[in-house]
């Protein structure tokens, strides 16, 4: 795991936009093409509009989300409009964008389409960006939720699983462990002093089992896919 820090969040921005591009360049000329996922909420903005600017071969680069909350593209709260917003314009605008949401009524309802729609046009994950809440949850892979395990479930063989807890004011739709520990490279995206402590929270190697309470740490401690954080000192 690298540890890269910060003075702001522009020299963030520019610098993981930098990294994410040196990734997604260097998959496009081994393979033809590349899988990008990434998070929302407001953190990735800045990120996305420097990514956008990036001459790429975005006609080569598939772009979908980490996790959507169930609402449409118009919605303020929608994962996908704010990437088309702020990420798919300019040279990123001949990406293929490939949503979570479906037209069912709920993510439990829409699951089976969304899993096909992943294992069709997805072989595996090349980069992801994920962020972390100031709970300890990342993706939405919320501490003690009725689906965590499902969401963590290595060994099974859905790529999404639906979150739908109670306590969520909209129900959402996430990626899966099984199919981000199989990704070339991931990115842990945050900011800010509050974040910053419950970044040394996670890390503590006496609490490294303890992934209910705080679910980042199932990126924290493994082994399989190389991690960078990047973060504001």
């Amino acid at each position: 795991m690298s540890d890269n820090r910060f003075d702001s969040s522009i020299v963030l921005a520019k610098q993981l936009a930098d990294a994410v591009s040196l990734c997604l360049k260097e998959r496009v000329e081994q393979k033809g093409r590349a899988c990008l996922a990434v998070s929302g909420g407001n953190t990735p903005k800045a990120f996305f509009e420097e990514l956008g600017k990036r001459q790429l071969p975005w006609s080569h680069i598939l772009v979908t989300l980490v996790d959507e909350r169930w609402v449409g593209e118009s919605d303020p709260s929608s994962n996908a409009g704010l990437v088309r917003e702020h990420l798919l314009r300019g040279p990123a605008k001949a990406a293929y964008f490939l949503p979570l949401k479906n037209s069912a009524l709920t993510p439990a309802a829409g699951f089976m389409a969304c899993e096909n729609s992943l294992h069709e046009q997805i072989s595996r994950l090349d980069v992801a960006v994920l962020g972390m809440g100031s709970d300890g949850h990342t993706a939405s892979w919320f501490p003690h939720s009725a689906a965590l395990d499902r969401c963590l479930d290595e060994s099974g063989s859905a790529w999404s699983c639906p979150v739908m807890d109670t306590e969520l004011a909209i129900p959402r739709m996430t990626l899966t462990w099984a199919m981000l520990s199989q990704c070339q490279k991931i990115f842990l995206h945050f900011e800010g002093d509050e974040k910053n402590s419950v970044f040394n929270a996670a890390c503590d190697p006496g609490q490294r089992q303890n992934i209910a309470a705080m679910p980042v740490r199932t990126l924290l401690f493994q082994s399989q896919v190389p991690l960078s954080i990047f973060r504001t000192s």
